[in-house]
């Protein structure tokens, strides 16, 4: 098994949005997926980043607060894929940690295809109201029922071999990190938003208003800690520059 680091570009992302008690000074931060070569289940991708049109589909007033710094070429997914060889459809499997924009508008490469899609049923429950309703972090282009969306369920599974998902609501309801096992060099766990600034993990700082539920917050992030410390893995956050460079890029990768 191999585990590719996707490079998305770059997001500009308000402080108060992820601390409590800072104001709306940005940081320029990571957006990123991971490509896992799976021996038996093939090429899956945990996340697939913003649109390829994310100027169409994002509303001005979502890209004033969380403006895209980068996203050239080099940081589309079909171009990712190419560099190592693969098509968009060899992709065999995706999962969305969670459904915003930056998480799952990439969805668009995808569009036509019977790609299976992997999301927790309490986020695919709660698309349908936050489309509507949840400040413009959802976007309807790809909250559409033509996906081959597959409803993940419980606290814990593992969707594949060596690769296991946690449901770790709190920044949304449905929000998913997944742990990789058995490679060589150490496990590797993506907590996504869950955590996405070295201060959420580190110091428990609790989100700011990316918060959709503080209380289930608190009880995922002791489960993550205690997840990252039996499997003493490396812990990849959602948006904090300094995780991500700590990370192996492509074409470099785990195995």
């Amino acid at each position: 098994m191999k585990v590719y680091i996707l490079d998305y570009g770059r997001l500009g992302v308000p402080l108060a949005w992820e601390y409590t008690g800072t104001g709306f000074e940005q940081r320029v931060t990571p957006m990123y997926g991971v490509l896992i070569v799976h021996p038996k289940d093939g090429l899956i991708i945990y996340d697939v980043g913003p649109s390829p049109e994310y100027q169409k589909h994002w509303p001005k007033s979502v890209l004033d607060l969380f403006p895209v710094l980068e996203y050239k070429n080099e940081n589309r997914i079909d171009t990712q894929l190419a560099k190592l060889g693969y098509r968009l459809d060899d992709v065999s499997a995706i999962i969305i940690s969670h459904g915003h924009l930056d998480h799952a508008g990439g969805l668009e490469f995808f569009r036509g295809k019977d790609i299976p899609i992997y999301i927790h049923e309490e986020e695919l429950k709660h698309l349908l109201i936050a489309v509507k309703e949840d400040y413009g972090a959802y976007l309807p282009h790809y909250i559409d029922p033509s996906f081959n969306w597959k409803r993940v369920s419980g606290d814990e599974v593992e969707l594949f071999d060596n690769i296991i998902l946690y449901h770790v609501p709190g920044h949304t309801p449905g929000t998913m990190a997944m742990l990789v096992t058995g490679l060589k060099e150490r496990n590797l766990l993506f907590v996504s938003d869950h955590a996405a600034f070295k201060d959420n993990w580190e110091k428990d700082t609790p989100l700011g208003f990316g918060m959709r539920d503080w209380y289930a917050w608190r009880k995922s992030q002791a489960k993550m800690k205690i997840i990252a410390k039996k499997y003493n893995a490396q812990v990849a956050l959602g948006h904090e520059m300094d995780y991500f460079n700590a990370l192996k890029h492509l074409p470099a990768y785990y195995e």
